[in-house]
């Protein structure tokens, strides 16, 4: 396909796709003459990821490529690339699996993992719960295994549904592109409930302080 028709395909305008394959997260068609290359589904596909890369999580151009490349890694299995979109989408510190100053949530997050017989070690997911605990206690919010336990038992039954409508099929490319748009949309939808159960407690709160009325901030009747 020519590239008028890669951006027609991939919804990204001909002189970004030029930019992305002179920064080089976009590879280069292949030449037909001096002017012209042509390109392939691959190149579509590669755009797409690009797109999400860049305008769910404010990807820089140097994150973008490592991502990349280890996609166009040769042998790359599905679970590597999954477990490479956690570690993009988690933001986590590289530092996380050694530093003394994470232990104590790493070993809650090992005992978790043991207790419900998850496996994912060593890898993103697992060492973005130890900086997310971490970053909880910090603030004041120590969350226990007992509490995580809880958060396990209504979020596991989720997570067998969302990968089988993930899906494992497709090329790395789109695999990546699917997997990072869940986690971009899943970690939203969890935040908004977590926010309405605390702007529930709140006002529940302030009823039973007879600081508001008994029907303050109820839905609309169904």
């Amino acid at each position: 396909m020519k590239l008028s028709r890669l951006a027609d395909e991939s919804g990204v305008r001909t002189t970004t796709l030029k930019h992305w394959i002179r920064v080089g997260i976009l590879p280069p068609g292949t030449l037909r003459n001096r002017t012209t290359a042509s390109y392939t589904q691959r190149h579509v596909e590669r755009a797409r990821l690009i797109v999400v890369l860049r305008d769910s999580y404010d990807a820089s151009t140097t994150a973008i490529k490592k991502l990349t490349a280890l996609i166009d890694s040769a042998g790359v299995t599905t679970l590597e690339v999954m477990n490479a979109c956690q570690a993009f989408a988690l933001g986590t510190p590289e530092d996380i699996a050694s530093d003394p100053e994470y232990a104590e949530y790493r070993e809650r997050t090992y005992e978790l993992m043991r207790r419900r017989d998850w496996r994912g070690y060593p890898g993103a997911a697992e060492q973005g719960l130890a900086h997310a605990l971490w970053q909880a206690a910090s603030v004041g919010l120590d969350c226990d295994l007992d509490e995580l336990m809880a958060y396990a038992d209504a979020l596991e039954p989720l997570a067998g549904r969302n990968i089988l409508a993930l899906g494992p099929t497709g090329s790395p490319d789109e695999i990546a592109r699917r997997m990072l748009l869940a986690v971009s949309a899943r970690a939203r939808q969890l935040v908004a409930v977590s926010s309405l159960a605390h702007a529930a407690a709140s006002v529940r709160a302030a009823i039973e302080r007879g600081d508001a009325p008994a029907d303050l901030a109820m839905p609309p009747s169904a």
